[in-house]
């Protein structure tokens, strides 16, 4: 076979499709997400193995529509082992892929997000450092990012100043708290994918929670259940 044919992926969801296939959400690179059937594959112990959540893949795929048939997939590196929280973690991850992009909408930039992303869950990064930088990575590749850099005004933000952050028109600045209040501290440690200290890690947990929320349009996020 062609070496070209195949590219690049993680597996982000398998699910059983009929008595011996399975059918499985991909992130690629060069296609973006795309969902496939895997004929056959629960016959062959060895080839099941590879099709696991998170794993790194090379793959081949064929067909059109909605639907691409999975011809080959090899092992691309290790399996990746998320223990613990971090295995909630990667799932979270893979369900705001699932829920808020769209199939077949190639971006390298995102797909090296997540694998970034997924690499930090494994390794003795923190967790909610790396949930945030993927986040707000996210939001930009959808065209839906927050505005860190200046006010509703135009004004530079103040990393001592507290802003009252609209989805629709960006932060302006406030006196005072209030439950959508957030300091320019944190606004510019989400920008810079930085954060220094518990209140700004809560507050930009929070402030995400917000966005991130408003964009599932009262669709639940099933992962978030697993941290409480």
């Amino acid at each position: 076979m062609d070496p070209h044919s195949l590219q690049a992926a993680y597996v982000l969801h398998t699910r059983r499709y009929g008595d011996s296939s399975l059918l499985v959400d991909l992130l690629t690179r060069e296609q973006g997400r795309v969902a496939c059937i895997a004929k056959g594959v629960l016959r062959a112990k060895s080839a099941t193995a590879r099709i696991q959540t998170f794993a790194h893949l090379l793959v081949e795929l064929r067909g059109r529509g909605e639907v691409l048939s999975l011809l080959r997939a090899e092992a691309a590196g290790q399996p990746v082992q998320l223990p613990g929280r971090a295995l909630f973690c990667g799932l979270y991850v893979n369900e705001l892929l699932l829920k808020l992009t769209a199939r077949q909408d190639a971006s390298a930039d995102l797909f090296d997000g997540y694998a970034t992303a997924i690499a930090g869950l494994a390794g003795a990064s923190p967790s909610e450092p790396v949930l945030r930088r993927f986040e707000v990575g996210l939001l930009q590749h959808l065209g839906l990012g927050l505005e860190l850099e200046s006010d509703a005004e135009g004004r530079p933000i103040d990393a001592a100043g507290s802003y009252n952050y609209d989805i629709d028109s960006g932060p302006r600045r406030v006196s005072g708290d209030g439950p959508t209040v957030v300091r320019g501290e944190t606004l510019l440690a989400l920008r810079n994918g930085e954060f220094t200290n518990d209140r700004v890690a809560r507050e930009a947990r929070l402030l995400m929670r917000r966005v991130i929320n408003h964009h599932l349009d009262g669709r639940p996020l099933r992962s978030r259940e697993l941290f409480r």
